[in-house]
Parts: C-alpha cells; structure tokens; sequence
C-alpha cells in the first residue's frame, strides 16, 4: 500500500507541478496571438461589428416603423369595418322599410280593388234586381191582361177590366 500511495503523490506532484519556463512560453503565445488579431484583424473584426449593430438597429427601426404602419392599418381597417357595418345595416333598413311601404301600398291598392269589385257587384246585383223586377212586373201585367181578356169575356166590361189590371198591377208592385 506504501506504493500506492507513493505513486498517487508522484502522480499529483508531476500533474499540479508547474514549469515556469512552459508558463512562459503560454504567456508570449498568447501575447503574440493578441498583437496579431490585434495589429491585422481588430479593425476589421471592430467594422464589422459596427456595421452589424448598425445593421440590427436600422432593421429595429424599420421593424418599429412596420408595427406602428400595421397598427394604424388595423386601426383604418376597423374603422372601416364599422362604416361597412353601419352602411350595410342602413341599407338593410332601408329596404325593410321599403319592403313594408310596398306591403302597405299593395295591401291598399288591394282593398281598393276589392271595395271596388264589391260596388261594382252590388251594383250589378241592384241592376239585375231591377231588371228582375221589370220583368216580373211585365209578366204580372202579361198574365193579368191575360187573365182580365178571359174575365172580360165572361163577365165584365171595359171599364171594369181596366180598373181590375191597375188594382192587380198595384198589388204585384208593392
């Protein structure tokens, strides 16, 4: 075990043991290296920076400037929406009311014709009633001078026939 234990201390010393002189050569490398990206690359590498920041702060803006244009588009584009809606509802409204003055006209013209379609047919009755009547009464006057000529025959004479027909014609009449 005494071994072990010796070779873990020689392998702790080999590995935490610091050379001065490789320490030394790290350092001027590194220095080195700083000095050349320094010397022939920092202007290129700090330009190129530069014009990305730039580059990112004009597509920033123009991105602001696109947001604040979308944004007063939706704004126009609502606006607009409503109008759309308001002209759309008068229109509807307008023909809902037209819709019903036609309704109402129709419905009047209607009741017009038919009031008179109704005169028109009492009238027409009225006529035929008193076409009716004449007829009847040229009947009755037919039948009565019919019956007063076989009255007359029998028994009666001119005057008494007349004055039978106006009697029997005053009682059809009335």
């Amino acid at each position: 075990m005494d071994l072990v234990g010796e070779a873990i201390s020689r392998f702790i010393d080999g590995a935490l043991s610091v050379d001065f002189y490789e320490m030394a050569i790290q350092v001027l490398a590194t220095l080195l290296l700083f000095l050349v990206i320094r010397f022939f690359f920092w202007n290129n590498i700090t330009d190129f920076l530069d014009k990305r920041k730039e580059m990112m702060a004009s597509e920033f803006g123009e991105a602001e400037l696109a947001n604040k244009e979308a944004q007063s588009l939706k704004i126009e584009a609502s606006t607009e929406l409503n109008e759309v809606r308001m002209n759309a509802k008068s229109i509807v409204d307008e023909a809902k009311d037209r819709g019903e003055r036609e309704r109402s006209s129709i419905v009047d013209k209607a009741k017009l014709e038919a009031k008179i379609v109704i005169e028109n047919a009492h009238k027409e009755i009225d006529s035929e009633i008193d076409k009716a009547r004449a007829s009847i009464n040229d009947e009755i006057v037919k039948v009565a001078i019919l019956m007063a000529e076989k009255v007359i025959d029998k028994e009666i004479d001119k005057d008494k026939h007349k004055q039978l027909i106006k009697e029997i014609t005053n009682e059809v009449v009335n």
